[in-house]
């Protein structure tokens, strides 16, 4: 049988497969390549920031310039993330980063980062005053979500928050979770600076030699601790920097109007551990410096000082304790130094109260007693209307914290030994305490407020030339007072009670014998006496001078000018009035028309 002429049918042939090959990856490699165009075209129009922006309207990002050949990471150049929440304000800037983006997330409202790298970050956190914090909106049925695992940061640049800024480098590892308007999540293994600069309220405060931290932070924002950062936070930080001269502490105290503070520079070691937002066992710091020099209006304080912290264990909570060691304190104003206090200790402690989420503050003042001073100090003040010849005080302090929230309040004493001093050619001896409570203390450039003081003197005597005084004694209270130190005066109002007359009595009878009319004063107990006294280089101005004692009122004014003395002297004794004038030349008494002889008393006598 013969075969020819059949044609059986034939396989395709390999050349057209790999045509049809070729033409679905040219088809392939044409999609691809329109797909990377769209996306990067996406990219770079500010496409994916208007659809964050619509769908968060407080999150703000953007970028100069983004790259992405799917699946390869996507590159992003000069890269900025904005938030406002409403109690702070906070901004990511980085040059340059990469990472690996899930495009299916955004399927369902989530960015989904397999890992990130960035390089020249710059992190900025304002916190936002309370007045101006927004009512928080109703949260969104289907928050958007962002999910950050491996996070790598490398040459940071910057880290700024409120009134504080550190600028060097810094590099941190971790993971960031972010649920929009729900809860931020923080997990970083590692922080790390090193060489960098701290600086507050914009002036340079330490140098940083190493730090290294790890931390996880947990912020609910809403619900039961929404919105407590310092509640999430638990971690460790260890830290040791070099802390430069101490001026830029001065803005940050009390009082920061009138006070400077500079020198001090020294070092700082921590290890701090927290938990849930409270320190935790373990914890410690350790800080010391050179001898700082603190101004506060005349007075010039220069001391070493040594600052210690720890946390230690305690029942089911921590003890948390700081101290503050200035030792040894030198005092000095404009005619040199004025005291020595050999040591001053500040001191703040925590302890657990049972059932009781916040423990109870206390805090403690310890100012050891002056070594003493010399009084002669304050011939300088008082020139030659009183000067003192010898005589010491000490001074002394006590410090009251009513509550956990009271700012306290020192009490300082100046109790004196034996004084010899002598006012024109009258010589007296007496002891003398001075009482002020700190927060009526004021001290500025050119004058001092002593509002508040309280003068008691004891045991003084003195020798008149027509009377003796012997052991008395009185007590003075200086509603207002005022020391100016260029010049040197003192202007002061003030009140007392007396068991006896004696110092008037020889005062008006420094140069004459006391007139008939106010013998009574002899014999006057239990005198109150109030007014206003200015004492200078020049002399002793009394005015609006008020006595009463028993069956006897006074009203007068009183010029002393070394050993001269000139004084007008309403009185009225057992129902009547007199006006005495005591000039340098004698003594007058009028008896008729008192009033109009005596006034007006303001007036130079």
């Amino acid at each position: 049988m013969s075969t020819r002429g059949a044609t059986p049918s034939q396989p395709a042939t390999p050349p057209r497969r790999r045509r049809r090959a070729v033409r679905a990856l040219g088809f392939g490699v044409v999609a691809l390549l329109v797909f990377e165009g769209v996306l990067n075209l996406v990219l770079n129009l500010g496409v994916i920031p208007h659809i964050v922006h619509r769908a968060t309207s407080r999150t703000y990002l953007g970028w100069s310039r983004a790259w992405w050949l799917w699946p390869a990471p996507v590159h992003v150049q000069d890269f900025f993330l904005e938030q406002h929440d409403n109690d702070a304000q906070w901004r990511v800037d980085v040059e340059r980063s990469e990472a690996r983006l899930s495009l299916t997330s955004f399927l369902h409202r989530r960015v989904d980062l397999g890992f990130l790298h960035a390089w020249g970050v710059r992190v900025r956190v304002r916190p936002i005053p309370p007045l101006e914090r927004a009512v928080p909106g109703p949260p969104s049925a289907h928050p958007w979500s962002v999910s950050l695992r491996g996070l790598e940061i490398r040459d940071g640049r910057e880290v700024d928050w409120g009134h504080g800024r550190y600028i060097g480098p810094w590099e941190a590892d971790g993971a960031v979770t972010l649920v929009g308007g729900e809860r931020v999540s923080v997990s970083a293994s590692r922080i790390e600076l090193s060489q960098g600069a701290v600086e507050l309220g914009q002036r340079r405060a330490a140098n940083v030699d190493s730090m290294l931290a790890d931390l996880t932070l947990d912020v609910p924002k809403k619900g039961p601790g929404a919105g407590d950062a310092l509640g999430g936070l638990s971690g460790r930080a260890r830290l040791k920097a070099e802390l430069l001269p101490l001026d830029w502490l001065g803005p940050l105290l009390a009082h920061r109007e009138a006070l400077v503070l500079d020198e001090g520079a020294g070092h700082v070691e921590a290890d701090v551990r927290w938990t849930r937002g409270r320190l935790a066992p373990d914890s410690r710091v350790e800080a010391q410096g050179e001898p700082l020099t603190l101004r506060l209006g005349p007075l010039r304080v220069r001391t070493p000082w040594h600052a210690r912290g720890t946390v230690t264990a305690q029942g089911e909570g921590t003890r948390e304790w700081l101290r503050f060691d200035f030792a040894p304190v030198l005092v000095g104003g404009y005619v040199g130094q004025l005291m020595e206090l050999p040591e001053v200790a500040l001191t703040f402690q925590a302890e657990p109260r049972p059932g009781e989420r916040h423990p109870t503050y206390q805090r403690d003042l310890t100012v050891a007693p002056s070594r003493p001073m010399d009084l002669r100090t304050l011939n300088h003040w008082t020139g030659h209307t009183f000067r003192v010849d010898s005589g010491t005080a000490v001074l002394k302090a006590r410090a009251q914290f009513e509550s956990a929230q009271d700012t306290g309040d020192l009490h300082l004493s100046l109790g004196s030994d034996l004084i010899n001093a002598q006012s024109g050619s009258v010589r007296m001896l007496g002891r003398a305490r001075a009482s002020i409570a700190s927060h009526r203390l004021a001290l500025r450039e050119h004058e001092v407020g002593l509002d508040g003081t309280t003068l008691e003197l004891t045991q003084v005597s003195a020798d008149f030339p027509h009377k003796q005084v012997r052991g008395w004694e009185g007590t003075f209270s200086f509603p207002h007072a005022l020391l100016a130190l260029s010049p040197p005066s003192l202007d002061a109002r003030f009140s007392g009670q007396f068991a006896n007359a004696d110092p008037f009595v020889a005062l008006l009878t420094r140069k004459l014998g006391l007139p008939r009319f106010l013998a009574p004063l002899l014999d006057a107990r239990d005198l109150r006496v109030s007014g206003r006294v200015w004492m200078g280089d020049a002399g002793m101005r009394v005015r609006e001078l008020h006595a009463t004692g028993s069956g006897l009122k006074l009203e007068a004014s009183l010029d002393v000018r070394r050993d001269d003395l000139r004084a007008r002297v309403l009185a009225t004794v057992k129902g009547i009035t007199g006006c005495v004038e005591v000039t340098p030349e004698g003594t007058h008494l009028h008896l008729g028309d008192a009033r109009r002889h005596c006034e007006p008393l303001d007036a130079p006598p």
